[in-house]
């Protein structure tokens, strides 16, 4: 059966192709619509010429698998799917507004905000865990959030699900992501730990609230395999007025996380520790006493 061609105006299974919205290196998107889905959609059609990277395919299909499986307010709502017989692609809800990585000129952000922004990651990824699923891949720009201010999870070509086989796992020895926000059992051939999400969460933490990445910003093995047996600077190191109750926090230092909670005791702990209006770290520390 012919590919179908993928231009503004053509139809794919029903959905009308609409104007290329993001040109990446994996991937492609387009706005799409359909009659009776009343709300905007995107379509994720893979880069399949010849000389890509194979694995673009595989974690492309990692995400056709996971997507329609999931639900609830923290992951775009999947519309539909297409195979590599014919036209491979993902239908999703788009999301309005912009990613987390439009924030990185602000950084270092205040520290009350940051730590806004990583519970509502964590409860992201606690209903994320509860489906059986590691991301993978959190970072800035893997992260949106909804008017409302609920934290929405995108890209799920890395992820991992407890119930279906990880081809990445099967296909390739070295471990895909991206280098400094990859756990240090990533490097290790670990992929179903949901700690690694909260590893993660922990280097986008330290960045935005110190402006620099915990481990640096290395992507070679070499680079990486040092998060193995290296802590990263303390943050009150890198800034004098970090405070306690932020530091902490075991999501904070990323290095250290003997004993850390699941994601939704994160969520609840960043909720307990933050400061209130008017309240500063002495008092809150009268308070914890």
């Amino acid at each position: 059966m012919a590919r179908p061609s993928v231009q503004p105006g053509a139809v794919i299974d029903g959905f009308t192709i609409g104007e290329c919205v993001h040109h990446g290196g994996m991937a492609t998107l387009w706005s799409v619509s359909r009659p009776g889905i009343a709300v905007p959609l995107l379509m994720k059609i893979p880069r399949m010429s010849e000389g890509e990277d194979p694995a673009a395919i595989v974690s492309f299909e990692m995400e056709r698998m996971i997507l329609p499986r999931l639900s609830g307010p923290h992951v775009p709502r999947c519309f539909g799917t297409g195979d590599f017989a014919r036209q491979a692609y993902v239908v999703m809800e788009r999301i309005p507004g912009k990613t987390l990585y439009s924030r990185l000129g602000e950084l270092p952000l205040a520290y009350e905000e940051a730590s806004a922004i990583t519970g509502k990651i964590a409860l992201a990824l606690a209903d994320l865990h509860r489906q059986n699923v590691v991301h993978h891949d959190i970072k800035p720009s893997s992260i949106m959030f909804l008017p409302g201010g609920e934290a929405v999870l995108i890209d799920f070509g890395l992820s991992h699900h407890n119930h279906l086989p990880d081809l990445l796992q099967e296909e390739f020895r070295l471990p895909y992501g991206t280098a400094p926000y990859m756990a240090p059992e990533r490097l290790l051939g670990v992929r179903d730990d949901p700690r690694s999400d909260l590893f993660s969460l922990g280097v986008l933490l330290y960045f935005f609230t110190t402006g620099e990445r915990p481990f640096g910003e290395s992507e070679t093995l070499r680079g990486m395999r040092r998060r193995l047996w290296r802590d990263p600077y303390p943050p009150r190191k890198l800034r004098p007025d970090y405070p306690p109750w932020l530091q902490e926090n075991r999501v904070a230092v990323p290095g250290d996380r003997a004993g850390v909670a699941p994601a939704h005791g994160i969520a609840a702990g960043i909720r307990a520790c933050s400061p209130r209006p008017g309240q500063t770290d002495r008092t809150l520390g009268a308070a914890q006493a």
